[in-house]
């Protein structure tokens, strides 16, 4: 049995066919959060509606925060498997799974070692912040899949050139991922021989061709979208979205420590592992001049480094260094055991996956975010509401907050959600004026309406959490046929 799981190809195998079914367990039933899988999800589906490739819109509108690989990806999960919950998922797992193959490779290819390999890519897989991730439909674990697949190409173009040109594509599908997230391969490749005075590989042709690839193909987005909406996209992209929201002002002095506050609370058990390593190989680099050592270190230090002087410090958006720190890790736990006791404990750690692929696929607990049902009454409602609700009026929201169910409510019943009214006088008002719109509120809310006012609204439909509603003037007009529609709408 031991052979067995020393074998690599029964490894490499073994964590992609688990990885796999963690990834992609269970999601044909959870649904998407509204917050921000919903939000994404919608893109993908009009980029699908409207054939355009290049200007991302969201209810319609130009949307300049997102480049569009990730929603290229999902598009065509949306051709081939149909618009669904499951679809919008679909390449984020998958990349989630060639992220943890790529981890697996890279540090085999830089120590040698199988059982290092498979380690660092259990601890890529746990704790579960990575894999609940990865069954998201977010652009995170895309760009962690574009930012390792960029350095394994960048540290085997050492040993031939021809990889540089790979290096660069992957650089440039970052940049298409995350807008200038995506530059980080660049930074980390040129600091790299440049500390290790490989001058002639800085300079090199192949070396430059890359950097040439990822800056013009990776801002090739960038490049239409000015052309086609001018200098507003300018400013909304790089203003608004990266400088203001990345570095506005932050009352807290110490605000740069929230990422170091972040890892200190959720990397169990692996942090005292993961500083230990990062500083021996922060040592090593400097003292052996090698090369191996160095790209790792710079690879946690410069994103880490940057990435803490923003002050919008979301733990996800550091899941590019989550493969590094899987492998300093795994090689220095590796350093430290005998080879006995590394015998040992790979049955636990084949032990450990499968039992999470059973939890995930053949038990109902529900635990992260991924494992819970999403939105449900959201697409219980949501066949009524396109019903009844046309096409190019808005439903209006009595008392609910601003973005929810908003992203979620457009995605499933294709039915943009207005921004609240709060008052009950102003609510009247526009039932007065506009006696056909229909509305959503909690039902404590409706309820409240209609002890107040009897006479002035008419529920159509309800459930726990919202209750869909109209003017008593409208209710001849209700219509529950939907004998000419395929339900559900969207899976």
């Amino acid at each position: 049995m031991t052979a067995l799981l020393k074998n690599r190809t029964f490894q490499i195998i073994f964590l992609l066919y688990s990885a796999a079914l963690i990834f992609w367990g269970r999601q044909l039933d959870v649904g998407l959060p509204n917050f921000d899988d919903a939000y994404y999800a919608q893109k993908a589906k009009e980029m699908v509606a409207s054939g355009n490739l290049w200007v991302i819109t969201h209810n319609g509108i130009p949307d300049e925060a997102n480049p569009p690989f990730p929603f290229w990806m999902t598009a065509l999960a949306f051709k081939v498997f149909g618009v669904s919950g499951y679809a919008a998922v679909f390449f984020s797992a998958l990349f989630g799974v060639g992220t943890v193959y790529l981890t697996y490779l890279l540090c085999l290819h830089l120590f040698k070692n199988d059982w290092t390999a498979f380690f660092s890519a259990f601890v890529l897989l746990f704790p579960g912040m990575f894999a609940d991730s990865s069954r998201r439909g977010m652009v995170d674990i895309p760009l962690a899949f574009c930012v390792i697949g960029a350095m394994f190409c960048f540290i085997k173009g050492i040993e031939n050139r021809k990889y540089y040109l790979l290096f660069g594509c992957m650089t440039a599908l970052g940049i298409l991922t995350k807008s200038v997230l995506g530059v980080f391969p660049l930074m980390i490749a040129c600091l790299t021989l440049a500390l290790s005075r490989r001058w002639k590989e800085l300079f090199s042709a192949y070396f430059l061709l890359g950097i040439a690839i990822a800056l013009f193909a990776g801002f090739s987005w960038h490049l239409v979208n000015w052309l086609v909406l001018g200098d507003s996209f300018l400013q909304t992209h790089f203003g608004t979205l990266i400088l203001n929201r990345g570095f506005e002002g932050n009352a807290d002095p110490f605000y740069f420590l929230g990422y170091a506050s972040d890892f200190l609370k959720n990397y169990w058990p692996w942090l005292p592992l993961a500083l230990i390593g990062t500083f021996k190989f922060g040592k090593r680099a400097f003292t052996e001049n090698d090369i191996r050592y160095l790209m790792v270190f710079l690879w946690i230090a410069v994103v880490f480094g940057v990435m803490s002087t923003s002050t919008n410090q979301t733990l996800r958006y550091l899941f590019m260094i989550f493969p590094a720190l899987a492998i300093v890790t795994a090689k220095t736990l590796a350093d430290w055991l005998k080879d006995g006791m590394k015998e040992k404990l790979l049955p636990y750690m084949v032990g450990i996956v499968m039992l999470t692929v059973l939890f995930v696929n053949a038990t109902p607990f529900q635990v992260k975010v991924t494992l819970s049902p999403n939105s449900v009454e959201v697409k219980q409602l949501a066949a009524i509401i396109n019903l009844n609700t046309p096409k190019d009026k808005k439903l209006r929201s009595y008392r609910l907050s601003m973005h929810n169910p908003r992203q979620a409510l457009l995605f499933y019943s294709d039915r943009f959600l207005d921004d609240p009214v709060n008052d009950s006088l102003e609510l009247l008002r526009l039932l007065e004026e506009h006696p056909q719109s229909t509305w959503l509120t909690s039902p404590a809310e409706f309820n409240e309406l209609q002890r107040s006012y009897p006479e002035k609204v008419c529920l159509i439909q309800a459930n726990r959490k919202y209750a869909y509603f109209t003017s008593q003037k409208n209710k001849p007009n209700i219509s529950y046929d939907f004998s000419a529609r395929k339900l559900p709408l969207i899976r």
